[in-house]
């Protein structure tokens, strides 16, 4: 029995001497979490389907409502403890972020997928530094319902025309930031920041009767539209390649340098007080090279900022070459815009809105 007692102590000896050498196994380390900021469909679907394909972090949405600047208030009312660490916004929230501090800096070394990225598209600090990471460029323009126009509009000059009565759908001066207003403007010799030859062109319109509805959404913009109110109408690329998908709709862009289409960029930024910028970074990184790009613009009618990606063709009135850009397309400067808007709503509704 003391045999057995000894041999059984010996080898629970054994057994702990090789338990200690054993190599240790690393406890699994859970996925860092981030939180973004998105705009619904397409896009927070589009993000899902690129983000299934990383695994580094696991990624909560939040979704955008009531448009862009939104977020503004929601971040102030937090600062600095705002849960984002990754943001998707345009170009007008960009410079308002930078404005206030909450957008980290960004280099090549973070992001080596802006190498394929215009340098236009880069939204800078005054000190140069990258804030933003663009992912696509859109563009408001003029598009015709080809069926109901009762002119072919040649010319921006053309919509004065007195047989275009209650034709034209406007947008309210909140959307776009005022850019059909600049657009008018770009036409007499003006740009966003001399106005004037633009607001005097709007109430030459006002006065004519030519505008037969002023919008504040897409819907009511399309279903103005679809009822023949109104067959001409100043809207986002996306919101008309969607129309012409239901009615014979013609763009107006590439066909007169009076007729610009004013562009914009949508894209990541990184929040400044975010514990996981590098995760940040790398995601937006993984979002805009060309492989995932090409997988996101399957949902997305925008133009891809990554310029080795192909467009859609639902993009073609806003894809253009260098020498149509420098002629037909406009890259206004936003963030002076965005310190402008108040005013000009204020004058937009009190000299305007009373003479249509």
């Amino acid at each position: 029995m003391e045999l057995k007692r000894r041999e059984f102590l010996q080898g629970v000896g054994a057994l702990g001497v090789a338990a200690t050498s054993l190599p240790l196994v690393p406890k699994a380390h859970a996925k860092e979490q981030l939180t973004a900021y998105e705009f619904g469909p397409p896009w927070v679907n589009a993000s899902k389907k690129v983000a299934a394909k990383w695994d580094k972090a696991d990624i909560t949405w939040e979704l955008s409502s009531g448009g862009g600047a939104t977020l503004l208030a929601k971040i102030k009312a937090t600062w600095p403890n705002s849960p984002y660490d990754l943001v998707n916004n345009w170009s007008p929230v960009f410079k308002a972020m930078i404005k206030e501090g909450w957008a980290e800096t960004v280099t090549l070394a973070d992001v080596p997928n802006l190498a394929d990225v215009p340098e236009r598209l880069l939204t800078r600090d005054d000190k140069g530094n990258i804030k933003n990471i663009p992912r696509e460029v859109d563009g408001g323009f003029f598009a015709v319902r080809a069926d109901r126009c009762p002119i072919e509009i040649k010319t921006i000059e053309d919509l004065l025309n007195p047989k275009l009565k209650g034709q034209i759908c406007w947008p309210t001066a909140t959307n776009f930031t005022c850019a059909p207003l600049v657009m008018l403007a770009l036409a007499r010799g003006g740009n966003e920041f001399n106005l004037d030859p633009g607001w005097k062109f709007l109430e030459e319109l006002a006065k004519s009767g030519n505008i037969g509805r002023v919008f504040k959404g897409v819907s009511e913009a399309t279903n103005s539209l679809s009822t023949g109110e109104t067959s001409i109408v100043y809207a986002a690329n996306g919101a008309l390649s969607a129309l012409a998908k239901r009615m014979p709709m013609k763009a107006l862009t590439k066909s007169d340098p009076s007729l610009k289409a004013i562009l914009y960029t949508q894209g990541w930024v990184v929040m400044a007080n975010s514990k996981k910028k590098k995760a940040a970074m790398e995601f937006a990184n993984f979002t805009v090279s060309k492989e995932n790009c090409e997988l996101f613009f399957q949902d997305v009618s925008s133009i891809p900022a990554n310029q080795k990606v192909k467009p859609n063709e639902d993009t073609a009135a806003i894809h253009f070459t260098e020498q149509e850009f420098n002629k037909f397309a406009y890259l206004p400067d936003y963030g002076y815009m965005s310190t402008q808007l108040d005013s000009w709503v204020k004058k937009f509704e009190q000299d305007i809105t009373p003479k249509i």
